[in-house]
């Protein structure tokens, strides 16, 4: 994967978690190479990859299976807009970003709150989070959103203990995404970072009205951005201010 990926540990104890930081790095940078080289659509050995040549015996994994299954899933609640097929051929990239910090973090990082120096951990994939405070801790994240049209200055801040923050915009890799919306940018909150990474991708493909009827159905939370205007959601709810 061609992004930073960025491990934070809020401790309290400096010096010992100095080496529990370096062992779970390697840990989680051995996850996500494997993971990169099942459904990299760049890899030619990738089971995406061959999935896309007719082979369908990469059905027999299961996590190719849970992906193929969330995409469906996906491109059915988002209506079409998220799509595993948008480029003609089988391509569930859009999803395994978040799926796969989601995993990692689950599988590596939230076990360290069981340790009692460990206050808080995130994992960081290209600005997307998952995050997790242990529940007697008064420990809050706090974390900026970039302004799309000015990337040195915040146009949000978001306060949170525990869950998941997706951004999708075309600020950093231009408009990478077919689409006609004028949302430019969107920021999307919720438990799980797969999901949030769906309706984050989504949202740049749907039209503002056809957004803000889906932001009502889910009942979604976050912050989108027009040329003219930044709007907050809660729990499907519109925001003034």
């Amino acid at each position: 994967m061609t992004l930073p990926f960025t491990i934070s540990l809020v401790t309290r104890d400096k010096v010992s978690s100095k080496d529990l930081l370096e062992r779970v790095s390697q840990d989680i940078l051995s996850a996500l190479g494997e993971i990169e080289q099942k459904f990299s659509a760049f890899r030619a050995t990738s089971l995406v990859s061959r999935f896309q040549k007719g082979d369908e015996t990469v059905m027999l994994d299961p996590e190719f299976q849970e992906i193929f299954a969330r995409v469906t899933i996906a491109k059915k609640e988002t209506r079409g807009a998220f799509d595993p097929y948008f480029q003609g051929v089988y391509n569930p990239t859009g999803l395994v970003k978040g799926w796969a910090v989601e995993k990692v973090f689950q599988q590596y990082l939230k076990p360290l709150l069981q340790l009692s120096e460990i206050e808080a951990v995130c994992l960081n994939g290209g600005g997307d989070m998952q995050f997790e405070t242990r529940d007697n801790s008064s420990f809050i994240w706090k974390i900026g959103i970039e302004n799309p049209d000015h990337l040195q200055e915040m146009i949000a801040r978001f306060q949170m203990k525990t869950g998941a923050l997706a951004t999708s915009g075309y600020s950093k890799r231009g408009r990478h995404i077919l689409s006609q919306s004028t949302i430019k940018q969107v920021t999307i909150l919720d438990a799980s970072l797969a999901q949030a990474d769906i309706w984050a991708t989504a949202a740049l493909v749907l039209s503002e009205s056809d957004f803000c009827q889906m932001i009502a159905d889910k009942k979604l939370s976050g912050l989108y951005v027009t040329d003219t205007k930044k709007q907050f959601f809660q729990y499907g709810e519109l925001k003034n201010v």
